[in-house]
């Protein structure tokens, strides 16, 4: 044995894995509260996974031009905005509770 002390899970940190997306983008996303940390340590939009979050991401920048692909980025879309609204609905519940 060496003696080297393994690191417990809780001890390894994960590197964060970010949208490819310029610093400017982001700051506009993070502003608008449209970014998350998943449990993955992975950059995402609210209510997508990575994968999901980097298609949206690449249908933003400009639209596919296959009919399939322009359907699924409208999906995301609305699943995106559909975890946002629960977002705010919660939030906003939170907040009125307090009064």
């Amino acid at each position: 044995m060496n003696g080297a002390k393994q690191p417990s899970k809780d001890e390894m940190v994960t590197p964060l894995q970010t949208l490819a997306i310029s610093e400017a983008l982001r700051a506009q996303l993070a502003a608008e509260n449209l970014l998350a940390i998943n449990s993955h340590g992975q950059e995402v939009l609210h209510g997508l996974d990575f994968d999901e979050s980097k298609l949206l991401v690449e249908c933003r920048e400009g639209p596919p031009a296959d009919t399939s692909m322009q359907e699924r980025c409208a999906e995301l879309v609305i699943k995106h905005e559909r975890a946002r609204l629960r977002i705010a609905t919660v939030d906003d519940e939170r907040t009125a509770a307090k009064y």
